[in-house]
């Protein structure tokens, strides 16, 4: 299924994609619903404005890819890993994140509510004006240094 070009806009509904690998798509305001997209891996795509809801990203692995604006729902992403890409406000809500990975990430204004972050890890992100619990994580990161300096 690589180098298979998405049209924009496209609504992908009940489909299995099981390993599958996308490399340098463009899934630009895609709608995946209730699919299978338990671990794939998605390289160097276009993203931005995709939704997900409703399915299985369990294992995915996304890599140097715009997701600005991108939101997820009622998905399972444990053990999910992202790495060098921009999640600049994206949406995420009522999911499973446990065990997941966020490398070098752009997070700014990033909503995140009613989710399960056990075992997540985040590393070298940008924290601007996003919020966890109604509070800045820039205000959080800042008390957490003075606490343990």
């Amino acid at each position: 299924m690589s180098d298979t070009k998405q049209k924009v806009g496209k609504t992908i509904f009940n489909e299995n994609f099981i390993g599958a690998v996308f490399e340098e798509n463009d899934f630009d305001s895609a709608v995946f619903k209730e699919n299978n997209l338990y671990c794939i891996a998605i390289t160097e795509c276009n993203l931005d404005e995709m939704r997900v809801e409703d399915g299985s990203m369990h294992n995915a692995q996304f890599r140097n890819m715009g997701m600005r604006g991108a939101s997820f729902q009622a998905v399972d992403l444990r053990g999910i890993s992202f790495r060098d890409a921009n999640l600049t406000g994206a949406a995420v809500m009522h999911l499973n994140m446990g065990a997941s990975r966020f490398e070098h990430i752009n997070l700014a204004q990033s909503v995140y509510k009613s989710c399960s972050m056990e075992g997540t890890s985040f590393e070298d992100c940008n924290w601007e004006n996003a919020k966890i619990n109604g509070i800045p994580v820039a205000e959080l990161l800042a008390a957490y240094e003075k606490v343990h300096k």
